[in-house]
């Protein structure tokens, strides 16, 4: 049977499963009498629903709409095909809540369960009837053997009489259908598909073991109408249940002694029960529940006090108990060990659509001149069921011209009633970690997480990954893969973040310590009224369609005197400005031609402006800030020419894709901070004489570059151990160069894709070179020397390789550390092992290691993604190390000769 839902509301109180023949006219039609005298709205086919083989359409729902299932297990029940098929619907939907009472009338359950009597010779009929049907079968035994594992009611005629066992089902049905069931939502749209999620972390038909599940997700996503939605699904299969509602403001308020006595009071059945301490809770909560299987919900946690005053372990519940917690805060989960969570996510947008016209027009079908308003208050809303109830209730009744008005007011000044609820998370920060994600929501959504951990680490040093983490845990904002993504936050968390900054000064915006509005901003630079309050300015043209020319004040930055991050992005102002700020970020501004004089800024630290495609021209000014840490112009495509730099202490210097620069620049004075520098992309044919002045450069990279001819003085810097000349089509090796001296301490050297038709001799005296690689270097023919102590060797593509470099690759002598990883068509060879390659085949030898007795050889491959990795077993034991051979989609047949 395909998967079924049970409904989110119940229709029916009490589904009964029979057989007709046996009890229709006696006992079933008297215990469906005695459950409608009681005002029990029962499911009694009394039409005869059932049709062909199979159960209708119409049972199937009614099974799934019902609290509770009755099944009478009579002399005939397993002779009804159709009563075995509700059967299975009625125990599928018992793991999604549904209570399941069984009644063995006049049967012993030990028939019902190992099939015996009338019950194994329905089943011998049925396997002769459905022989090609097998699942089929199965599943009706797995449905008999469970239900008669249920806790239930046995009656035997003669044994009590029928109308005093009858009153005492009623009489337990009763007593669980007036619990009634809690309010979920009015419209739970969307409802449905979550509720199946947690149910199955839930797994309600375990009774073995404590589940203890949690439901995380930021404010207003609507986990506490799911959490009730579920509570009313599985309530009545549990001995006792509670829903602790609140528990974040009622512990506040009251205290978690509260909060316990609630608890013991709901789950134990007594009033006035008296603590004096939450750790005496604690203590009754563990052994007064142990031995019961109860469902507790703990709603809206938001410290790890509440959860050990209240929840403590699993074994304080009895088998089968379950608990949910919902919370904003996914970290508690995590320290309270809770490894079964579910995040509560956003509406798409039909279902957000549908939320909002249900609380605004109490109807499905509406006027079509609403289509285009509402569509924007959806898009506004971004899915966040909180923001749609409350804008659809007060746009009640509303005419069209009034939903405009007031869609643009809620761009400006959001919902109080929203940002209520939102602010809840905010409140829960730490003081730097407010400032954090105010910085975030004001200036920084959207950006790459590289360029926001530059900034935040000027502002919180190291401190800024714990309150970035902090952030994430509470559900404030995202990290889209945390190296190379962006970070990003729900649009209304990002509102409420800037109304809370606005709130400071409302009317004057240039006493807040972030702007970010293009129209305060204006004014600020316009009308020079900056103040030093402000510490971060951020105006991003990008996002607006039409270009602006900015009309400023050219002192506009002089009384921001705090002022340490000032971003414009795509800008154009009227004039230069006279006064700069220490921190610079030009990043993607079109219509920047030229960088200004910056001497008057002694204590610059950060300069960038990365992708500025009309940038011709740099002030020289630029190579003489001595407090410079970094300077980037990735990708100025325009910029021809770059000032000399004597920059004692940056640390990055970035000038990759800068396709039109020639030259690189002068190193004027010793420049020790530089550890890593990356050139790629640059048509430059040398690097200066006075680039040994980068004394403290560990890894150089030059891949996709015009370089023709490596400068002696790399052979001056101590540090060089990494270095990487890729794809660089016009250089090639100078019989006159002193190579040896430029590469005298390199240990990682990379050469692939070059076009040299020779690897030179000097290779021999490298004695630090580590790894080498020669790959796709489809133009080398002769190697005609390796370094000493190479430890990895990669000549992977170098087709032209001649057949006496080949064997002289195979025959390389290898030192005592344990041999060479050799990449290329043949093989990896360890001392202890001779090897020939014709073609795509491998023949190997392994001298001296066999043993004498030969019992058992095993040579295992194992695919690693640049070659074949083969461990060779003898006698069940490992030989040496393992090696490689071929490549992947080689099948290297192997021989051995002992």
């Amino acid at each position: 049977m395909a998967a079924t839902t049970r409904s989110l509301a119940s229709i029916y109180d009490v589904f009964l499963n029979f057989r007709g023949e046996d009890t229709r006219y006696g006992f079933t039609g008297n215990l469906y009498k005695a459950l409608c005298d009681k005002g029990i709205h029962t499911f009694f086919d009394e039409d005869k629903l059932h049709s062909g083989d199979d159960i209708t359409p119409a049972l199937s729902k009614a099974i799934q709409e019902s609290r509770i299932a009755i099944t009478v297990l009579s002399q005939n029940y397993a002779s009804s095909s159709f009563c075995l098929d509700e059967l299975v619907t009625i125990l599928h939907c018992k793991r999604e809540g549904l209570l399941v009472i069984p009644v063995f009338h006049n049967v012993d359950p030990s028939a019902v369960r190992h099939l015996k009597g009338s019950y194994g010779e329905a089943m011998a009929k049925h396997q002769k009837r459905f022989k090609a049907k097998k699942e089929k079968l199965q599943k009706w035994r797995m449905a008999l053997h469970q239900v008669a594992d249920l806790s239930g009611y046995h009656f035997k005629d003669g044994d009590a009489y029928e109308y005093k066992f009858i009153g005492n089902i009623v009489e337990e049905v009763s007593r669980k259908i007036n619990c009634a069931p809690l309010h979920v939502a009015d419209y739970p749209v969307g409802l449905g598909s979550q509720v199946i999620e947690v149910m199955k972390l839930l797994d309600v038909g375990s009774d073995d073991l404590v589940h203890i599940i949690g439901i995380h997700g930021m404010g207003g996503l609507g986990k506490t109408t799911l959490a009730l939605a579920v509570y009313n699904f599985i309530a009545l299969n549990f001995d006792e249940s509670c829903f602790l509602q609140n528990v974040r403001e009622e512990s506040n308020k009251h205290g978690l002694k509260h909060l316990q006595s609630i608890l013991l009071s709901k789950l134990l059945g007594e009033k006035d029960i008296t603590l004096t301490s939450w750790q005496e809770g604690a203590s009754m909560i563990q052994h007064r529940l142990r031995r019961k299987k109860v469902l507790l919900i703990l709603d809206d946690v938001d410290k790890r006090e509440q959860l050990e005053a209240i929840v403590g372990r699993s074994d304080w519940f009895g088998p089968g108990s379950r608990v949910i917690i919902t919370t904003r805060d996914k970290h508690l989960l995590k320290y309270h060990e809770v490894e079964r969570t579910y995040e509560v996510k956003v509406l798409n947008h039909n279902a957000a659509l549908q939320l909002l016209t249900w609380n605004a027009f109490k109807r499905e079908k509406i006027d079509p001149i609403y289509d285009d308003v509402l569509n924007r208050v959806v898009t506004y809303a971004s899915g966040l069921p909180l923001a749609l109830e409350v804008i659809g209730s007060d746009l009640f009744g509303k005419t069209v011209a009034e939903w405009e008005s007031a869609v643009e007011h809620y761009k400006r000044i959001p919902s109080d009633e929203i940002l209520k609820i939102l602010k809840v998370s905010f409140d829960a920060l730490g003081e730097e970690q407010k400032n954090v994600f105010l910085d975030i929501a004001c200036c920084f959504k959207g950006y790459k997480w590289t360029e926001v951990d530059d900034i935040l680490r000027a502002f919180y040093g190291n401190c800024k990954k714990h309150h970035i983490g902090v952030l994430v845990e509470k559900s404030l904002i995202k990290l889209n893969c945390y190296d190379s993504g962006t970070v990003e936050m729900h649009d209304l968390i990002q509102d409420m973040g800037r109304e809370i900054e606005r709130q400071r000064s409302p009317e004057e915006p240039w006493k807040c310590k972030r702007l970010w509005s293009p129209k305060d901003i204006f004014q600020v630079l316009k009308h020079n009224t900056g103040t030093s309050k402000i510490e971060i300015i951020c105006l991003d043209f990008s996002i607006s369609d039409k270009e602006e020319t900015v009309e400023w004040n050219e002192n506009a930055f002089m009384k921001m005197e705090n002022l340490k991050i000032l971003i414009i992005r795509n800008g154009k102002f009227s004039k230069g400005p006279n006064y700069f700020p220490e921190v610079l970020n030009f990043d993607q501004c079109e219509f920047l031609t030229q960088i200004p004089d910056v001497s008057d800024l002694p204590n610059l630290k950060e300069l960038s402006f990365d992708w500025c495609e009309s940038l011709i021209a740099v002030d020289d000014s630029i190579g003489f800030l001595n407090k410079l840490k970094k300077l980037s112009a990735y990708g100025c495509r325009k910029l021809r020419s770059f000032p000399p730099l004597n920059l004692t202490s940056l640390e990055t210097l970035q000038l990759s894709g800068c396709s039109s620069l020639e030259y690189f620049p002068e190193i004027l004075g010793e420049m020790e901070n530089i550890k890593a520098l990356d050139l790629d992309g640059l048509p430059i044919k040398e690097l200066p004489f006075s680039f040994q002045n980068l004394i403290g450069l560990c890894r150089l990279t030059l891949n996709s570059c015009g370089i023709i001819q490596l400068p002696c003085s790399l052979a001056m810097m101590p540090e060089l151990s990494v270095f990487r000349i890729e794809n660089c089509n016009r250089w090639h090796w100078v019989e006159s160069e002193e190579g040896s001296k430029r590469f005298t301490r390199v240990e990682y050297l990379d050469l692939s894709g070059n076009n040299f038709t020779i690897l030179p001799e000097f290779f021999k005296e490298l004695q630090f070179l580590r790894a080498l690689m020669v790959s796709d270097c489809e133009h080398l023919q002769e190697i005609r020397g390796l370094p000493p102590n190479l430890e990895y060797f990669d000549a992977r593509n170098c087709a032209s390789l001649t057949s006496s470099t080949k064997s002289m690759l195979l025959n390389q002598k290898l030192h005592e550390a344990g041999g060479t990883n050799f990449m290329f068509t043949g093989t990896r060879i360890p001392e202890w092992l001779d090897q020939q390659s014709s073609g795509h085949s491998s023949s190997f030898w392994f001298r001296n290691k066999f043993p004498a007795k030969l019992l058992c050889l095993l040579i295992a491959p194992v695919s690693t993604g640049i070659g074949v990795k083969a461990k060779v077993f003898i006698n069940g034991k490992i030989l040496k190390r393992p090696f490689y051979y071929g490549t992947l989609h080689q099948k290297t047949p192997g021989c051995y000769k002992p």
